[in-house]
């Protein structure tokens, strides 16, 4: 080897161990530890600085999981609190922070965000009570109304009223002491402004931050799940306006067709009385679904192109169709066969809910299939508690008819067996749909069989 490759052998050897040698000459020595120990450590530290300078050039975007406290780490909590104008200071400065990024992120979201302030606009119209409806259906709309504005509007503009609300404070905390300071008694002033409570300031930080959080988790949740927050507000605009044309022109369509045909007010409109209570029990299960589908997915077995919500809402409309179908058109058919006939109020009842409870055996259908394809035990119970009072709405109408008119050839034995119909309990079939469908098929036919058993008792 030559000299100059010795040296540096050495002078490796030396530094991988981390080696300081003592030269003849102390200026050496020292020029030594400067180049091999302190210049490495100061550029260490140098990049460290360089990556976190980068790290505070570069925006973040937000999102609903943003880590605040990151950004609260650069205040001096304590002397904040410690001190109002570095308060008022901090909180200006805090805002100022939050507001960029909210701007930054609406840049970056422009269409999403355009997309549902249409929906905003249309939510953001005050319920006003229709003469047309009870006032329980008023109340029913107008919180519908209520809940689809909360959950549905994106609120940005809400989100950036509040945090300038926060820095307008801080402002004329600003201007009030300046305001002091012109007066004569401002040692007094001070002392009673610095006694006054106001938030700490990490709190507020992270008061701020979640309102903030919550909006992003919406506008997450929209962005992902598009075409349900679409079909969701498309329903809310169809039941709500359905259920305006049901109680406007499916009335008067009803009433000019019984007057045509010689049929008297009191009767009709016992039959539209029937005809509502069922449309407000089918408009009280709309909303829970939406709520439900806003919660998260409901997973299946086998893949389908709509949510399970969405296939709830569909079964739920076609049952409704139905139930206005059966009224329009089939229900003076009932009362023409026997009004005639002694006992025939009787028996139009009984064909009436029998016709009515064929509705129900087709929706449980409809929803069996939808139960047993969800993956989750816990949301075929959901669906099942969901749909059990509309199961149950033929049996309770034939058991509140029976004791309203106290008919007494109507054996007991037959009755008991008619209210023992309510207490079949298909959550312990749940997890068998063999089962569940046999054990439905038994409820239809013994409903059947009962309420014919019922009109023989009432035809002797």
């Amino acid at each position: 080897y030559t000299e100059k490759e010795r040296l540096q052998f050495t002078l490796d050897l030396f530094t991988q161990n981390e080696l300081w040698p003592i030269f003849d000459d102390a200026e050496v020595t020292e020029l030594y530890k400067q180049i091999y120990f302190e210049k490495p450590k100061l550029l260490a530290q140098l990049q460290e600085l360089q990556t976190q300078i980068n790290e505070l050039q570069t925006v973040t975007l937000l999102s609903s999981d943003f880590d605040y406290t990151a950004l609260l780490a650069k205040y001096d909590i304590k002397a904040i609190d410690a001190s109002l104008i570095k308060y008022y200071q901090a909180v200006q400065q805090w805002c100022r922070e939050l507001m960029e990024k909210v701007d930054y992120y609406e840049e970056q979201k422009a269409s999403v965000i355009k997309d549902f302030n249409l929906i905003s606009l249309k939510l953001s119209k005050k319920y006003e009570a229709d003469t047309n409806l009870t006032e329980a259906e008023n109340t029913l709309l107008c919180d519908r109304q209520h809940f689809f504005q909360k959950n549905f509007s994106l609120g940005m503009n809400s989100v950036k009223t509040k945090i300038l609300a926060v820095k307008k404070q801080a402002d004329a905390l600003e201007y009030r002491i300046d305001e002091i300071d012109e007066g004569e008694n401002s040692l007094r002033e001070l002392a009673e402004l610095e006694q006054e409570k106001r938030a700490s300031f990490a709190f507020l930080a992270e008061n701020t931050a979640k309102i903030i959080k919550n909006a992003l988790r919406k506008i997450e949740y929209f962005e992902a799940n598009h075409t349900f927050v679409m079909n969701a507000i498309n329903i809310w605009e169809n039941w709500t306006e359905g259920y305006r044309v049901f109680k406007t022109t499916y009335k008067e369509d009803m009433k000019h067709d019984c007057e045509d045909d010689g049929i008297e007010e009191e009767i009709w409109s016992a039959w539209y009385q029937d005809w509502q209570q069922l449309r407000y029990a089918i408009e009280l299960k709309m909303q829970p679904v939406i709520e439900r589908g806003l919660c998260g997915s409901m997973p299946t077995n086998k893949e389908v192109k709509t949510s399970v919500p969405e296939q709830l809402i569909h079964i739920l409309d076609e049952y409704k169709k139905q139930i206005d179908k059966f009224y329009k058109e089939e229900r003076k058919g009932i009362y023409q066969k026997f009004a005639f006939q002694a006992g025939g109020d009787l028996q139009e009842k009984f064909e009436t809910e029998s016709s009515l409870y064929k509705f129900v055996a087709m929706l449980q259908s409809e929803l069996q299939d939808i139960i047993f394809n969800c993956k989750n035990a816990e949301d075929r119970v959901w669906i099942l508690n969901w749909a059990n009072s509309l199961l149950d709405i033929q049996i309770d109408e034939v058991l509140k008819f029976v004791a309203n008119n106290d008919l007494q050839k109507i054996s007991h034995t037959i009755l008991d067996e008619f209210a023992a119909l309510k207490q079949k309990n298909y959550d312990i079939y749940l997890a068998d749909a063999k089962a569940y469908s046999e054990e439905k098929a038994r409820r239809e036919k013994a409903y059947n069989s009962l309420i014919f058993k019922m009109r023989k008792d009432l035809a002797k």
